[in-house]
């Protein structure tokens, strides 16, 4: 086995990302960034967990960018985060 990377797009309740997972060889786990959402950076100790987690952080980060009124999400057949 050797270091893995494959973009994954992910669905959440604030649109779709694509996801950057990396294997952690010869460690096990993922680590997984999303370039659209600086510094939103996850870990799991399997793919799946990494999927779950990053889409997590995703909706998190999405929130307080809401929260703070950084962003909207603006009505169109698919929600789309934009930051203001």
């Amino acid at each position: 086995m050797k270091n893995e990377k494959k973009i994954i797009k992910i669905k959440t309740k604030m649109g779709e990302f694509d996801c950057l997972f990396e294997s952690n060889y010869p460690e096990t786990g993922y680590t997984v960034t999303i370039p659209k959402l600086k510094g939103v950076v996850s870990f799991g100790d399997d793919f799946n967990e990494a999927k779950r987690n990053i889409k997590e952080a995703a909706e998190l980060h999405c929130q307080c960018l809401l929260e703070k009124g950084l962003a909207e999400v603006r009505p169109r057949s698919k929600k789309e985060l934009v930051r203001i």
